[in-house]
């Protein structure tokens, strides 16, 4: 019981820390939501391509898990004070596909027709970069990273200025991040700022889980030391409601 308090103590310093700097913009594993309901961090936007709900799932892998489950297409941004104002972060999930379909992320999100979009498209290989812009997408950037179905995998996203890096690896590698070349890369300053963002997609059935968006490669070292996946969001999600 001791050992627990302190590392409650230890957890409970590092988020205040990280919410008095704000360079941990937002962090969610989604395990305080309901399943079946949206997620509750997040805000549904309306977009003219079709407005389906994500909503909280079992993991497939391990029912004892949360997750957000895609089933359709649909936007969500995160509920967080200043977003608006992210303009360069790291963004880190776990992200699993059920099916071959191009189900993808969104980013500096000025709204819900004009945003970066990142998705891995059909046949399993290609990772792609568009703009949403005025009702049209345009193709940026392509990369290639052959995935499978039914496997988790741990994205990250490096915005900063006008560069974008995109990394992916499974999620039980041991590889850090640092050891690997991104996945597919930009230079492209269509938006300037804005959130992260889970897109769904007809016909797309996928799976996020362990979102954080952070400012600097350092404040996720120091989340990783705590080991946030399923722990630090829901302690830190007390806090912010205490």
């Amino acid at each position: 019981m001791l050992e627990f308090k302190a590392i409650l103590l230890g957890l409970t310093f590092f988020v205040f820390c990280g919410m008095a700097s704000g360079k941990v913009l937002f962090i969610d594993d989604f395990e305080n939501d309901d399943i079946g309901e949206e997620p509750s961090n997040w805000e549904h936007l309306n977009f003219a391509s079709g407005n389906s709900v994500i909503t909280i799932a079992e993991d497939p892998q391990d029912p004892r898990n949360k997750v957000a489950k895609t089933t359709g297409i649909g936007l969500y941004i995160p509920k967080a004070d200043g977003r608006k104002n992210w303009s360069d972060y790291i963004w880190e999930f776990d992200w699993m596909w059920e099916n071959d379909s191009f189900v993808g992320t969104i980013y500096r999100v000025e709204d819900a027709e004009a945003h970066f979009h990142a998705s891995r498209r059909t046949g399993a290989v290609d990772v792609q970069i568009y703009t949403r812009k005025a009702g049209n997408w345009a193709l940026i950037a392509s990369g290639q990273y052959p995935n499978e179905n039914g496997v988790w995998y741990t994205h990250r996203l490096v915005m900063m200025g006008t560069k974008h890096e995109i990394y992916l690896k499974k999620r039980d590698s041991d590889t850090s991040f640092e050891g690997l070349v991104p996945v597919v890369e930009a230079d492209d300053d269509t938006f300037k700022s804005g959130p992260v963002g889970m897109m769904g997609i007809t016909t797309g059935v996928s799976y996020f889980d362990n979102m954080v968006v952070v400012e600097t490669s350092q404040d996720l070292e120091n989340l990783e030391a705590v080991d946030y996946h399923g722990k630090l969001a829901t302690i830190w999600g007390r806090i912010k409601t205490n």
